[in-house]
């Protein structure tokens, strides 16, 4: 049996990586792991994580935020049947399923970039993400999520910076559209 690891020595190793390396692949595979073993002990898991917004059938809760809104870690639960569309974060980030599996679904850029309201994106590959999956995204990574189960799933994400300081982009696929995108936070 592994020995209890709390958020708060996941943000002490967190931080020490983050500060050796800026390396993507190397933030990935060293704090991958350790969110993973974070994900697998229940300890700093609440019940009102397990309470989604009613209206939009999501919520995201910070358990960490350094003072200049780097290094953020959150806990976020969906409803059954809900999600958000293609987006980006604005950073990288390290996603570890909880509990209930999600369907994360990566996009493909295919537009230069150029139009800041424009975007034209196609499917790059789908996965199911279930407890301990990792999901890794880098900088500029497009993704959605949905919960296709019949619970309340809950996965914790960490950014290299609070998404809400980044500038980031919600996707329309129909529209071929991107307009920036915030989060509300408890």
């Amino acid at each position: 049996m592994q020995e209890q690891y709390s958020v708060a020595q996941y943000v002490s190793d967190l931080r020490r990586i983050t500060a050796e390396t800026k390396d993507e692949d190397e933030i990935f595979n060293q704090v991958g792991p350790l969110a993973q073993r974070l994900a697998a002990d229940d300890s700093w898991i609440e019940d009102r994580f397990f309470t989604p917004d009613e209206e939009t059938g999501f919520s995201a809760f910070l358990l960490h935020e350094e003072e200049d809104h780097n290094l953020a870690v959150l806990a976020a639960s969906w409803t059954p049947g809900m999600g958000v569309g293609p987006h980006d974060h604005g950073t990288w980030a390290i996603v570890v399923g909880v509990q209930g599996s999600e369907r994360n679904i990566r996009y493909k850029r295919l537009d230069d970039r150029n139009k800041l309201d424009y975007a034209e994106l196609e499917i790059k590959e789908e996965s199911i993400a279930g407890p301990g999956d990792l999901v890794c995204i880098r900088n500029g990574g497009i993704h959605s999520v949905r919960n296709e189960s019949d619970n309340v799933t809950l996965s914790l994400h960490t950014y290299g910076h609070h998404v809400n300081y980044t500038t980031r982009y919600q996707y329309d696929l129909e529209a071929r559209s991107a307009s920036e995108f915030k989060v509300d936070v408890k």
